[in-house]
């Protein structure tokens, strides 16, 4: 399989979850994957199983909110790789709290993850992106951000703000050849576990979805590879929801 061949790619997040299987999945496509993450051992696990398929991919540790991280991991992407073509914004953090009891220190920091975070990895190669006249920017939001999350203000809002900044990314961003679109996707990870753990909750939430069940990361990561490929290039400003129907 060769759909990302020559492509590199940095994924955000990139050592669990859905950063991780659509990782795996670029690099079985032939991408060279820069894994960004603060798992330093989540993140070294998926470049070994990467290197033992024989694909190649390096791992760095980097806060998404730090500027300064973000840019040193980003410039030595470049000069590791020779160029970054794709960036997949995986990462992210949820802070469950009904609104009235929510702190204000906790509302500020999913937005810095989920939102500010964002913003950062995409600054960063704005400019590389410019200079090559070429890039993919992808970026996961989730259905709270397009309905409201009870017990979620803080990431609903985090997120909705991903959709605004991918659509604006697309509008500035188009004329240099650089595309943004957003994926919305519903999976069985580590930040659904509470939900998943809590049978009530549980049957509660898949009542909302059509298809009654959950997905697995491995059933996201192929939209991450179609929107990383070419088959998507006249695609931008978009939301491509993976959701079994939650916001239908």
């Amino acid at each position: 399989m060769s759909r990302l061949q020559d492509v590199t790619v940095v994924i955000t997040g990139g050592g669990n979850g859905i950063g991780r299987a659509g990782a795996l999945a670029m690099a079985a496509e032939g991408a060279t994957i820069a894994v960004l993450d603060l798992d330093d051992d989540a993140a070294a696990g998926v470049v070994t199983e990467i290197e033992q398929a024989g694909g190649k991919a390096r791992a760095w540790r980097a806060d998404i909110t730090s500027p300064e991280q973000v840019g040193t991991a980003v410039d030595e992407a470049i000069a590791w790789a020779g160029s970054v073509d794709v960036l997949v914004h995986s990462a992210g953090i949820v802070g469950p709290s009904m609104l009235k009891d929510m702190s204000v220190e906790s509302f500020e920091r999913v937005v810095a993850v989920n939102l500010t975070g964002t913003f950062v990895c995409l600054k960063a190669l704005i400019p590389h992106w410019i200079e090559n006249k070429r890039g993919k920017f992808i970026a996961l939001t989730s259905p709270a951000a397009l309905r409201g999350q009870v017990g979620g203000g803080n990431y609903a809002a985090a997120k909705a703000g991903v959709v605004a900044l991918v659509k604006t990314a697309a509008v500035e961003l188009a004329r240099y050849n650089v595309t943004a679109n957003a994926l919305l996707p519903i999976a069985a990870t580590d930040m659904s576990a509470k939900v998943r753990e809590d049978p009530k909750l549980e049957e509660k939430f898949l009542s909302l979805i059509p298809l009654r069940r959950w997905a697995g990361p491995e059933d996201i990561a192929p939209s991450l590879v179609y929107l990383a490929s070419s088959d998507s290039d006249y695609m931008t400003g978009s939301i491509l929801s993976i959701d079994g129907g939650r916001t239908i």
